[in-house]
């Protein structure tokens, strides 16, 4: 029996457990100054896509902000779940079921998107990351900005995975935590190749990188921003 994609991240966000916290690399982006960073900050009344929010963790964070947010999740199992947590933060979430190939939201509609750790996973489109790109372009209104996370070749996830049959992707056989054994993933070579999966309809990145050993763990990760094309 294949990987279930939904199967799997369903069993894991369908608990009526507390939220994670924020991510620290979405806290600082939106909330830090840095010197390469050129993302606006001002974010009242702007519109924004968490896409892939899994438990919701950066909602009630973006809506303090002053975002008009809006999430996206594998499964109207998850999606359901994430409205009832949200109701503990007095909060109303439009929260669709979708993924990074199929995003079900007019064209131009955000003028933000974050994917913080999500846009990687192929279980649903194949070997077609460039089909992730554009769709997540499609979304966004011209001159909007993404916010994205993305695992080095370095990071745990692909330790013991094996090469598709695509270049450029891995079958993970070794996670850690046990969730992501069979899928597919796009594996970032460097930044190099990075710019030049989004560059087509992406432009003035910011790049960042994290790179923790945490409890033996290899945490690294490609952080970036970038602007979509008019």
């Amino acid at each position: 029996m294949g990987y279930d994609s939904k199967k799997a991240w369903g069993e894991l966000y369908s608990g009526d457990s507390q939220i994670a916290y924020p991510a620290e690399g979405v806290i600082r982006i939106f909330k830090g100054t840095f010197p390469a960073l050129t993302m606006p900050r001002d974010h009242a009344n702007l519109s924004i896509l968490d896409m892939g929010c899994g438990d919701g963790r950066h909602l009630p964070f973006l809506s303090g902000l002053g975002f008009n947010v809006c999430a996206v999740e594998v499964t109207e199992t998850i999606c359901s779940t994430v409205r009832r947590r949200m109701e503990a933060y007095d909060m109303k979430v439009d929260i669709r079921a979708g993924h990074a190939g199929s995003l079900p939201y007019e064209d131009s509609f955000f003028d933000r998107l974050l994917t913080w750790n999500s846009c990687y996973y192929m279980s649903f489109s194949g070997p077609r990351f460039g089909a992730h790109v554009a769709e997540m372009a499609r979304v966004l209104k011209p001159g909007g900005w993404i916010v994205a996370s993305l695992p080095k070749k370095t990071n745990f996830i692909f330790q013991d995975s094996r090469a598709s049959d695509a270049t450029g992707y891995r079958i993970i056989a070794n996670d850690y935590f046990g969730m992501r054994n069979g899928e597919i993933m796009r594996c970032i070579e460097d930044r190099a190749d990075l710019v030049e999966s989004f560059e087509p309809k992406f432009e003035n990145f910011c790049h960042a990188d994290l790179d923790m050993e945490w409890f033996g763990l290899p945490y690294h990760w490609h952080v970036f921003c970038a602007q979509r094309k008019v």
